[in-house]
């Protein structure tokens, strides 16, 4: 594939997206944007590639949206220009539809995450840094607002309280903070940072395809119900689907013995 704004490469079952806009600090641009989902729905139709691990080179994962881009040409169809934000938060083929419709993907931040930087992995599977990462939320001091499902997300990974004092304070926090309170789950070395993501992305690639579907969906589903028969109906339901695939899968495996 032939990417501008970022470089794709296998390695094992893991597909790797390393941003490289590094003269705008990875900054979302629309033909970044697409590249970005090009990439990734890419390896979703690879049956070699097992998860998918997006990570920069460089001093700054994102630093958010570039508002100096050229505005983009007018959809013939539509007669409107897109953007990152059209883009990204379209009804029904958002970002995080993308992202929850995936294989297991993990965001793996090296440098500064700033705005759009930060929102963007909020939707990840799982959320890495390394040990120099940091993490800025300056929307209200531009007279901005967080975006990208952040106002939904962010609260569901770090507590109602702290998200409204990230938020409100144009906060900025370490790795350290941010394992801390829950916004990303593992911090590694800088040297090793992106090898270690990618080992991380291996273990889950190893595992069995349908079972991480599964249980992605679930967990996506079942974090925000209240119902308490309503996330036990989705579990059984799960549950007698994955014995079916399982003993499918055991029966093709004991032919071949």
């Amino acid at each position: 594939m032939d990417f501008q704004t970022i470089r794709y490469e296998q390695r094992g079952k893991v597909a790797l997206i390393t941003y490289d806009r590094q003269e705008r600090r990875n900054a979302w641009n629309v033909p970044m944007y697409r590249e970005i989902v090009a990439a990734i729905e890419a390896a979703n139709r690879d049956e070699a590639i097992g998860a998918i691990v997006i990570t920069n080179d460089g001093p700054v994962f994102c630093s958010g949206v570039d508002f100096k881009a050229p505005p983009e040409e007018k959809d013939p169809a539509t007669g409107v220009r897109p953007n990152v934000a059209t883009l990204s938060m379209a009804p029904d083929d958002s970002w995080i539809h993308l992202i929850q419709r995936s294989k297991p993907l993990i965001c793996a931040v090296n440098g500064a995450a700033i705005g759009a930087g930060i929102t963007q992995i909020l939707a990840a599977d799982i959320r890495v840094g390394s040990k120099s990462s940091t993490y800025s939320f300056p929307f209200t001091s531009l007279g901005l607002m967080p975006e990208i499902g952040a106002t939904a997300l962010l609260p569901q990974l770090v507590g109602l309280g702290r998200a409204m004092d990230l938020c409100l304070t144009a906060g900025k926090v370490d790795a350290e903070e941010a394992l801390r309170i829950g916004l990303i789950t593992r911090v590694f070395e800088d040297a090793t940072f992106v090898d270690e993501a990618v080992a991380l992305a291996e273990k889950l690639a190893g595992y069995p395809a349908f079972t991480l579907k599964k249980t992605k969906a679930l967990i996506n589903a079942n974090a925000v119900e209240h119902d308490i028969n309503a996330y036990l109906a989705r579990e059984t339901e799960a549950f007698v689907e994955l014995y079916r695939v399982n003993k499918a899968a055991r029966a093709a495996m004991a032919d071949k013995v």
